[in-house]
């Protein structure tokens, strides 16, 4: 599946789509919420417990970004290639 997906991004990387941009768009919403996660958890749990709630909501947004890339790819054809 990982070749189908770099297969299509090299294809359409001529100026379709750029595959860093939703990556990067990800690290900066968890940058965003880094400070408010920490803010509210480290008082009550620890320093441990927001460290492993920081790590699953970037998790879930990695997995989120993959969803949404992945659906983009098979929206626009799959493996066509140009």
């Amino acid at each position: 599946m990982f070749r189908k997906l770099v297969a299509v991004n090299e294809a359409s990387a001529g100026g379709k789509r750029d595959v860093g941009t939703p990556m990067s768009m990800t690290l900066m919403v968890w940058l965003c919420c880094l400070p408010l996660v920490l803010l509210i958890v480290a008082p009550f749990f620890g320093w441990k417990a927001a460290g492993a709630v920081a790590l699953v909501v970037f998790g879930i947004l990695v997995v989120v970004c993959f969803g949404i890339c992945t659906t983009k790819v098979y929206k626009e054809g799959g493996e066509h290639h140009a």
